[in-house]
Formats: structure tokens, sequence, C-alpha cells
């Protein structure tokens, strides 16, 4: 058992702050040779995020999809936002930083995600 000043409501001896140590070290000693006795942990399965305690589930959350927000063609002067696709010179792309955009496509706000291999035409 631990010994706290406040409680105590004196300083601690030399004795009580050993105890306090020895206390510690113990408890500290049996968690690194028997781990946590019925710590929680989680896996994913499809879409699911399952909370265990004991291997035993006790609580599970669904994971959210991403959706991607298609908006067509890229326009300049728009506002865009991760998870935003639009098409550009026949390719499409994915936004991967909010940003407006200029007058020019900037290639290092999106990802390339599919390439026809049709250059320079419009849609």
């Amino acid at each position: 058992m631990i010994t706290y000043r406040l409680e105590k409501g004196a300083p601690l001896s030399v004795l009580e702050i050993d105890n306090n140590f020895r206390e510690l070290e113990q408890r500290l000693n049996a968690l690194e040779t028997q781990g946590l006795d019925g710590a929680l942990t989680f896996e994913q399965q499809e879409d699911l995020l399952i909370f265990k305690r004991n291997q035993q589930p006790v609580s599970h959350v669904v994971l959210p999809k991403f959706q991607p927000i298609f908006k067509g063609a890229w326009e300049s002067e728009m506002n865009y936002r991760i998870g935003c696709w639009v098409y550009y010179d026949y390719k499409l792309y994915a936004c991967t930083a909010p940003h407006t955009s200029a007058v020019d496509f900037d290639f290092d706000s999106w990802q390339l995600i599919f390439d026809s291999g049709r250059a320079h035409a419009q849609i």
C-alpha cells in the first residue's frame, strides 16, 4: 500500500518513502512478468474494430468507409479538400491537401488515381 503525504497529514518518513518505492517496484515487476490482467486489446475484422478483454469481445465500432467526393473536371479558383476527386487531362486525381486551385493545375496537391492514356484532350 502506498502512503500519501496528504492523507497522512504530515511529511513522509524515510521508511515510508522507501516502502512507497518498494511497492511501486513490486507492481512494475508484476506487470513486466505477468502482463496486464484483463488488458483491453482490439482487432479489426473487415469494417469492425472489436475491443476485447481477456480475449472476449466487450464492444465494437463500425469503421467509417471512405467515400470520395467526385467534383468532375478540375476547375481553377475552386476550393478543394482531401477526398475530392477530379478529372484533369483525362486522368483521375485525388486531392491530398486542402487548397483553392490556382489558374494552373498544381500537381503537388493531387495524387494520380487513374491514367486513361489519352494526353492533352478536353473532357
